[in-house]
């Protein structure tokens, strides 16, 4: 009889959640393209205020072959997840919107906004957890992007950085790394 376990221990997994302002969690993906995504939301919504992007967790690189609901193959790479931390008080259901739109152009899959609905808040992962694979460790800190057409009061990555331990962006994150300043 074997007693080593087949997967890790559940973790206790600590999350940011709010109402008030846009959380994005964009998986296999380049900071490029996310970087791109943030300045168009940012553009086409000015009142989100600026950005903070955080690596999640990082992709190997691996490239496979997948498919579509319609059976049509496509290749896939395995690159990095980010999320983006939006700094305006923009309410609930102005983000909702902000999101239906981007699944409605496949930025976003339509699971995410189902998500969104039930649970009635958006919610970013901040600490490590425990995977099959292994360790996943706490997002880092990778870049702001400043949103000059924003002209109202933004506390959403402040608030952001308290909960998840830091006290502005100048801070080194928990890798050590140092995020550039908005």
């Amino acid at each position: 009889m074997c007693l080593m376990k087949s997967h890790p221990s559940p973790d206790l997994i600590i999350g940011y959640t709010t109402r008030r302002h846009l959380l994005l969690d964009l998986d296999k993906t380049s900071l490029t393209k996310t970087a791109a995504l943030a300045r168009l939301i940012m553009r086409e919504y000015p009142e989100v205020g600026d950005c903070l992007i955080l690596r999640s967790s990082e992709g190997d690189g691996a490239i496979s072959l997948k498919y579509d609901n319609y059976q049509r193959p496509y290749h896939r790479v395995n690159g990095d997840s980010f999320h983006l931390v939006f700094d305006g008080l923009i309410g609930y259901n102005k983000a909702c919107r902000i999101i239906e739109a981007l699944a409605g152009v496949h930025v976003l899959n339509r699971d995410y906004v189902k998500i969104r609905e039930f649970r009635g808040d958006m919610t970013l992962r901040i600490s490590s957890t425990s995977l099959y694979s292994g360790l996943k460790p706490a997002p880092v800190c990778v870049t702001g992007i400043k949103n000059k057409a924003f002209k109202g009061v933004g506390e959403g990555i402040e608030a952001y950085l308290r909960v998840s331990g830091r006290r502005s962006l100048s801070q080194p994150t928990r890798q050590g790394s140092e995020p550039r300043a908005l």
